[in-house]
């Protein structure tokens, strides 16, 4: 009998050693508004500023102190894994009784349950603040490097746009020319038509500019509900200026319509554009004709959205398929010199960074394809 309790006495100072080595808090509480906590470790005061004492009294509630934007969220997600039997994972703001608001991660089970059916839940608390800066901090630095990348891309196609201005700057010019000769003699009808021209042409350049100065923004980080249908059409503009000085075009394969996606439509057009000029130099490489076609196609597949980018070039080599997606890399599918070789890698990043993957494979009898996966709204799913 007595080397029984001293076992229960040994496991109770170890549990006890337990709870104080924990990098966080412990606890047991009811499934009730604002969590009234029944038992909490000796971590709560570091977590919260709140003692033990003050939680198992209740003279203040978990809850309490959940940031207000989050506990409604916080809420709905544990009753909805306590009213399926299963764990929950949550992660919130709380705000502590002195120093700055912290992120958590908390994860927790029911346990047992009241006679009035109220769920007791059993669980951990961790700080994760520190988690939380650093994914901000590499979200942030990844942003800057693609909005580098997309400032590269552009100048790489400065030829082109520039050749794509100049068309409509010219006829502009002629036009004016003609309206004054119009304009001193008198002929109104023709003058008309003219001007119509002219405001025809300066539409013409400003939709370049606007193209331009869209690519060229830094992102907001913000996911906005995007038709996809005008998102591709709008880089196949943008990137049609380059296709034509090689005498290529793009094929747009897309259904009727397509639900919208919850995407940064900056980074999404950065990775179609990255894709599209690679396939555009791997079919110089390849020699293809004049006339020949990229395709940039879009479909749903299992509730995911599906883009893709197929070109006429030289395919993937098998010695290059480990490296594709490394920065700096050579990159033999398309024999590219300039640029800083990141195109891939970045556009692989943000691809992963929206919950997609990008894929590659080799076409028969020549050429590859790229593709990426975006998640549909959850009301599609």
């Amino acid at each position: 009998m007595t080397q029984l309790t001293n076992t229960s006495d040994d496991a109770q100072d170890g549990l006890q050693t337990l709870f104080k080595n924990l990098p966080g808090m412990a606890y047991r509480c009811v499934n009730l508004d604002h969590w009234p906590m029944s038992f909490v470790s000796e971590g709560c005061e570091a977590l919260c500023g709140y003692t033990s004492q003050q939680l198992e009294t209740q003279q203040v509630l978990w809850g309490d102190f959940t940031h207000r934007h989050d506990v409604a969220e916080v809420d709905r997600q544990v009753k909805s894994a306590a009213r399926k039997g299963q764990p929950f994972e949550v992660e919130y703001r709380i705000v502590p009784r002195t120093g700055p608001h912290k992120w958590v991660w908390e994860r927790g089970r029911v346990v047992d349950w009241l006679d009035d059916g109220t769920a007791v839940l059993e669980g951990f608390i961790t700080d994760i603040t520190s988690l939380r800066d650093a994914q901000r901090t590499v979200s942030d630095q990844r942003a800057q490097l693609a909005h580098v990348e997309r400032l590269n891309t552009l100048g790489e196609m400065t030829a082109a746009i520039a050749h794509e201005i100049n068309q409509p700057l010219t006829a502009i010019a002629m036009y004016s020319k003609s309206a004054q000769l119009l304009a001193q003699q008198g002929n109104q009808k023709q003058l008309q038509e003219v001007l119509e021209k002219l405001a025809q042409q300066s539409l013409r350049a400003g939709a370049v500019i606007e193209r331009m100065q869209a690519m060229s923004y830094q992102s907001s980080h913000q996911q906005d509900h995007i038709d996809p249908i005008n998102l591709l059409k709008e880089i196949k503009d943008l990137a049609e200026i380059e296709a034509q000085v090689h005498s290529y075009t793009i094929e747009l394969q897309l259904p009727h319509e397509l639900p919208s996606i919850s995407c940064d439509p900056i980074q999404i057009q950065q990775v179609i554009l990255n894709l599209l000029r690679n396939g555009m130099q791997a079919m110089q490489v390849n020699l293809c004709s004049a006339g020949s076609a990229i395709v940039l196609a879009a479909k749903v597949v299992d509730e995911q959205l599906w883009i893709h980018v197929r070109d006429q070039g030289t395919g993937i080599e098998t010695a290059m398929a480990d490296k594709l997606f490394l920065a700096f890399a050579s990159n033999k599918h398309t024999d590219k010199a300039a640029g800083m070789g990141l195109g891939l890698t970045i556009g692989k990043a943000i691809i992963e960074a929206h919950g997609g993957r990008l894929n590659y494979s080799n076409l028969r009898p020549n050429g590859a394809e790229f593709s990426f996966n975006l998640a549909l709204p959850s009301k599609h799913a």
